[in-house]
């Protein structure tokens, strides 16, 4: 079995109103030497299969359920292998 961790941010040039909320908040906070936030969301998967197979599964499932292609962009690693 393999942990995989799927990381799912925004493309560069796409504004995250999230981030940009807080970011605002922070500096009403007082907070001004936070220059930039970005936001990601991680989703873990336990996969029985070897690293290869499973980063493959994990790819699969990001480009096609979990990511908008227009505005995200995601990472897959990794995180563990259990006996």
């Amino acid at each position: 079995m393999v942990k995989i961790r799927i990381e799912i941010g925004y493309l560069e040039g796409v504004e995250d109103p999230e981030a940009s909320t807080l970011f605002h908040n922070l500096g009403i906070l007082g907070y001004d030497s936070v220059e930039n936030m970005k936001i990601y969301k991680i989703y873990q998967l336990d996969i029985s299969s070897d690293n290869e197979h499973a980063l493959e599964i994990a790819r699969d499932v990001a480009s096609k359920i979990l990511i908008n292609p227009v505005i995200n962009s995601y990472t897959v690693k990794v995180v563990e292998e259990i006996s």
